[in-house]
């Protein structure tokens, strides 16, 4: 009989559409670098029958379900991911999150018991028994107390960030000195670990620039402070980035130089830069009714000639924000297809089913779909498959990395509106590469947008203009970059993957 496989590498993804599309990208880099090695993907019931459901997940790869009940921490039933539920709760899915531990140290206990006998003899030794069972766990950072679990059983542990270096290392320093006091003349906000980066109070959220409200403090569904429950859950997490042996980024070494030698110096672990890990069109779901309207519209604009509109899976822009918006994208003359969900700020709404335009412009997409100019997408826009496209010719982001990789993967441009999280410090970074231009920042009550400059923008990159021109050749040389990573001979990704498998003895 032949003996159960020695190599084992457990993936714990959050289940953010993006960080799980990530993670799957990561499982096929794993799974082409190590055909032999077994790798399983953990998460709960509901995310793991959708990905079964799916085309995402590959064969080779192990799907398995840690007993979760939704319910019993407040969430609608069967909500196991934050693309489901209404932004107020993700503090609780957080938290929920945590409540796996047991069941998943009795996974990586079980899968090393049938991975080879003797390990549980030696499970507390911080290095395998030669010649015995290996078992790597990558997870994401939003379930960072896996590192726990992993030391408790001498597996190694990696974390694997799905968000640009740059990104990662800001947020973690706004994060470890929350609250943040910005300077009153400025507006800068000081960095401790970095002074020479500058970031602007309107480049952090809101609700970092204030302390939580006490303990006890309740909100509105009677959870006790999101705030304060927020802090204190990052407070939790933090720590664990420490204890890990390695972090893996999904960017490119050629890329962010600076910010994976910022992660590196601060977390005082290897850091290695493994991307870009991006989504394929097959990926797409060509099939769906909405994917195959927009790209048989697509198919009909000339080549080089739509902008391509989307906020992302959960970037949501305030009622006026869209307003102006809208009136730009139409007087701008420019063909564009708009991913388009209901305003942050619109109450009692599904933000992925919905007909209500009362906050477009009166008869707005009557007179672009007549004068067709534009096509509006509800469900389900096949983004990979219209960045591909002949006819894009730019994509107006909220600069989510995934986003931005996509992008540069396929030489278009950026006009980057950051809404949340790391967006802000994405679109630096891409802005320094010569790839974006920032037309607006944040959906909060003091952001300004007005339709003249979000129309200036568009006809500056998509135009006959020197900055357009130059932001074209870039992506391209970008692209290049991007490509060449992969390079047989040589490519820096593929380097950076052989020397973090080495690393964790899985080679």
């Amino acid at each position: 009989m032949a003996s159960a496989p020695t190599k084992q590498v457990v993936l714990f993804p959050f289940p953010a559409k993006g960080h799980l599309a990530a993670f799957l990208s990561l499982a096929g880099l794993l799974h082409r670098l190590l055909p032999s090695t077994t790798i399983t993907l953990v998460s709960t019931p509901a995310n793991v029958a959708a990905l079964r459901a799916g085309a995402a997940a590959a064969p080779f790869l192990n799907l398995h379900a840690l007993p979760f009940d939704a319910a019993e921490h407040g969430l609608p039933p069967g909500s196991d991911s934050p693309d489901t539920i209404i932004p107020a709760l993700i503090i609780r899915l957080y938290e929920a999150f945590e409540t796996l531990r047991p069941a998943f140290d009795g996974f990586i206990a079980s899968s090393l018991a049938v991975a080879g006998r003797g390990w549980e003899e030696d499970a507390c030794s911080a290095d395998p028994v030669p010649g015995g069972p290996r078992v790597v766990v990558v997870s994401d950072v939003f379930v960072a107390w896996t590192v726990e679990v992993a030391r408790r059983h001498g597996c190694g542990h990696a974390f694997f960030v799905s968000c640009g270096a740059f990104g990662s290392a800001v947020l973690h320093s706004l994060l470890t000195h929350f609250p943040l006091r910005p300077e009153e003349t400025t507006g800068r906000v000081l960095l401790p670990e970095y002074p020479d980066v500058v970031i602007h109070r309107s480049q952090v959220s809101v609700r970092m620039l204030h302390r939580p409200p006490a303990a006890g403090a309740t909100d509105h569904d009677g959870g006790g402070s999101q705030a304060n429950r927020r802090t204190t859950f990052f407070d939790r997490q933090l720590p664990h980035g420490y204890n890990t042996d390695a972090v893996l980024v999904n960017t490119v070494a050629e890329l962010e130089p600076a910010g994976l030698a910022m992660l590196a110096r601060t977390l005082k672990v290897p850091v290695w830069p493994v991307g870009p890990l991006t989504r394929d069109a097959a990926t797409d779901r060509p099939d769906d009714d909405d994917a195959a309207v927009a790209l048989r519209w697509m198919d009909a604009q000339p080549p080089g000639s739509v902008l391509y509109v989307s906020f992302g899976t959960n970037g949501m822009l305030r009622a006026e924000h869209m307003l102006e918006l809208a009136a730009a994208l139409e007087s701008s003359g420019r063909s564009f297809v708009w991913k388009i969900k209901p305003p942050a700020d619109e109450p009692g709404h599904d933000h992925h089913h919905h007909n209500n335009d009362s906050w477009l412009p009166e008869g707005f997409e009557e007179r672009v779909t007549a004068s067709g100019k534009g096509l509006l997408v509800r469900r389900w826009a096949p983004q990979v498959s219209i960045l591909a496209h002949p006819s894009t010719a730019a994509f107006l982001s909220h600069c989510g990395w995934n986003s931005a990789l996509e992008s540069l993967a396929h030489g278009v441009p950026i006009i980057g509106w950051p809404l949340a999280a790391e967006q802000w410090y994405n679109a630096m970074v891409l802005e320094n590469l010569g790839a974006c231009v920032e037309v607006a920042r944040g959906s909060g009550d003091g952001t300004v947008v007005g339709r003249r400059r979000v129309a200036e923008v568009v006809e500056t990159v998509m135009g006959d203009t020197a900055k357009g021109r130059d932001m074209r050749r870039r992506v391209q040389e970008l692209r290049r970059v991007m490509l060449d990573a992969w390079s047989d001979d040589g490519g820096s990704s593929i380097e950076a993957s052989q020397a973090f498998l080495e690393a964790m003895k899985l080679k």
